[in-house]
């Protein structure tokens, strides 16, 4: 009886000492950040969520911190964006960051230009102008930008020596700012460029490489034309920038207006160019997890993967290694160097600089 009474309390002696030794281990910095949840055209969060779940199991000094969000709501209207982002920032607590971005590039580019003066920097994963890019506005983005697709485009073309170019796109404001990037690139690179607002022009002109900005939904409609117009076949060649970035392999989308021979005969034979979704390296990540484990996990779940997930995982992701980073030394400094506190300005320029050097490479 009197050896059970003393393991008994030898148990309780170890729970005790236990449960004060991890409730000081599970004690997490916070690390106030704003969330904008309008990038992307679709639900971010089970992405957005499981990287926060891989970031808590994460060892110090990653796992000592945690990324608070709080939801910001944007509107597709400047004016309201803005109030909206005020309103945040004047409620508190202190951001240190803005994660995410709007759906609308107006409203993308709005915010961009306020960073500045807020003194706030942001990651994203949707589209802006290259003129707000980090080197002025703060601003970094996940996703390939259109510039990078624009510019692979072009070097293929100069591979192939192909000049004789026609540029069919779509209306939009987002496509627009694609086509005159790509315009401007290929007369950099002494590519005769014709801007041709049909594939009738296209076919009256002597252009025989045709480049195609187009959402997903529209090629179908597209490549029946073509098909009509007799734009295909060993004269022509078709090189198909998503501009919306689109899924892996060919999907017609909306609804074609010729038979599926018709549309596969012009189709056949085209480049496609586009961001990928997800590393098809099979090599881990990061966090550790293959792009095939990130994509079982995601589905697990039961979400609709989407094509930006695996780049809103990664959003969160440079944002933790950012903050850490600046924490850690932050804390350093005020530990063991002469001056104490860390101005403001100064705790900005630090997560500007980490921002700059985040970058995330596959292992070996």
């Amino acid at each position: 009886m009197e050896q059970r009474v003393r393991v008994e309390l030898l148990l309780l002696l170890l729970l005790l000492g236990g449960g004060c030794w991890l409730g000081e281990a599970q004690v997490r910095h916070p690390l106030p950040v704003l969330w904008m949840m309008g990038a992307g055209g679709g639900n971010m969060t089970p992405a957005v969520r499981l990287a926060l779940n891989d970031l808590e199991r994460q060892p110090p000094p990653l796992g000592d911190y945690e990324l608070q969000l709080h939801p910001l709501h944007p509107q597709c209207d400047s004016a309201e964006s803005l109030k909206a982002l005020f309103d945040s920032l004047w409620g508190g607590p202190r951001f240190l960051l803005l994660l995410g971005g709007a759906s609308c590039p107006s409203v993308t580019g709005t915010i961009a230009r306020a960073l500045p003066a807020l003194r706030l920097l942001q990651v994203t994963l949707s589209e802006s102008n290259p003129c707000y890019s980090s080197k002025w506005y703060g601003t970094f983005s996940t996703l390939p930008s259109d510039r990078a697709v624009n510019q692979a485009a072009v070097k293929l073309l100069q591979r192939y020596r192909w000049s004789r170019v026609g540029v069919l796109t779509q209306e939009g404001a987002q496509r627009s700012e694609m086509r005159r990037d790509l315009a401007r690139q290929l007369l950099k690179a002494d590519l005769l460029c014709r801007r041709c607002s049909s594939l009738r022009k296209i076919r009256e002109s002597d252009a025989r490489i045709i480049v195609a900005l187009l959402d997903e939904d529209s090629a179908a409609e597209v490549f029946c034309c073509a098909y009509r117009l007799q734009l295909f076949g060993a004269q022509y060649q078709w090189l198909l920038l998503l501009a919306d970035g689109g899924a892996d392999g060919w999907s017609w989308g909306g609804r074609p207006v010729c038979s599926a021979d018709s549309l596969q005969t012009a189709a056949d034979g085209a480049m496609r160019l586009q961001r990928r979704a997800l590393s098809s390296s099979g090599a881990p990540g990061v966090s550790g997890r293959t792009p095939q484990q990130f994509l079982r996990l995601m589905t697990s779940e039961g979400s609709k993967v989407e094509p930006l997930h695996g780049y809103a995982y990664d959003s969160v992701w440079a944002a933790a290694i950012a903050l850490t980073q600046v924490m850690e030394a932050v804390k350093l400094r005020e530990k063991y160097g002469v001056q104490k506190n860390t101005s403001e300005e100064e705790l900005q320029r630090k997560l500007l600089e980490a921002l700059k050097h985040t970058h995330f490479q596959e292992s070996p």
